[in-house]
């Protein structure tokens, strides 16, 4: 058995109609696959291990930025 991953816009009449059609094959199973937030998990990450700046105002901010 082969598994590949495919995009549907199930919000679509297209992609509902695929979704349907997918489903009633025999022989076929269709997960929806979980999504994560990789970035917003890297940013908790960064908090939690101290990986922060506080800037005292935007023109501290910003010459963080450039050094």
């Amino acid at each position: 058995m082969t598994t590949y991953t495919i995009t549907i816009n199930e919000h679509t009449n297209s992609g509902k109609k695929l979704m349907e059609y997918l489903k009633s094959i025999e022989g076929i199973k269709v997960e929806k696959a979980k999504t994560k937030n990789l970035a917003l998990d890297e940013a908790i990450d960064d908090i939690k291990n101290g990986r922060i700046y506080k800037a005292k105002n935007a023109d501290d901010l910003i010459k963080s930025c450039l050094k």
